[in-house]
């Protein structure tokens, strides 16, 4: 998908682990870029996210901290504030992090008999969705956000790289 400076989602990948990512940088822009159009965001471009590949302790951490949990999980999404970094002059103003736990996808995919690949990009997907105001706390809001998900996996599915 080629956008203009103008009309983007800048991703920024941090990598906090030793291990080879399952998707390159631009498979990780292409899940935020097919989530975007997905979703049909009104959000105006353009803004940047930061998607975070941790380990099980950081995972672990970090869910206890915020969300009182003991325990790793697989992503986690921390949502900035566009308009407040917009007026401070920060470009591109940050929309959020999503925080993926490498190990803890890595299980799941395992568990679950899918691609490494495959569900690693669902959980950029899933992350990002969050970030953009979509959630499951109750039954309407989780089946919008899964179909949503599924448009996108759908298409993700058809590229080579999730094989």
């Amino acid at each position: 998908m080629n956008l203009s400076d103008h009309q983007r989602v800048y991703v920024q990948t941090q990598i906090e682990i030793d291990h080879v990512l399952p998707l390159s940088a631009e498979d990780i822009q292409e899940c935020i870029d097919l989530s975007f159009a997905a979703a049909k965001s009104e959000l105006k471009f353009p803004f940047a996210v930061n998607v975070r590949i941790v380990g099980h302790d950081e995972s672990m951490i970090l869910n206890n901290k915020y969300k009182k949990k003991k325990l790793p999980t697989n992503v986690l999404a921390f949502k900035g504030n566009l308009d407040e970094e917009r007026n401070m002059g920060i470009q591109p103003p940050y929309l959020g992090d999503v925080v993926i736990c490498f190990p803890v996808v890595e299980k799941e995919a395992m568990e679950q008999e899918k691609s490494f690949s495959f569900h690693f990009a669902h959980m950029v997907v899933h992350g990002f969705l969050h970030l953009l105001g979509f959630d499951h706390q109750n039954d309407r809001d989780e089946k919008n956000m899964q179909e949503i998900e599924n448009q996108v996996l759908e298409k993700i599915s058809i590229l080579q790289w999730v094989q």
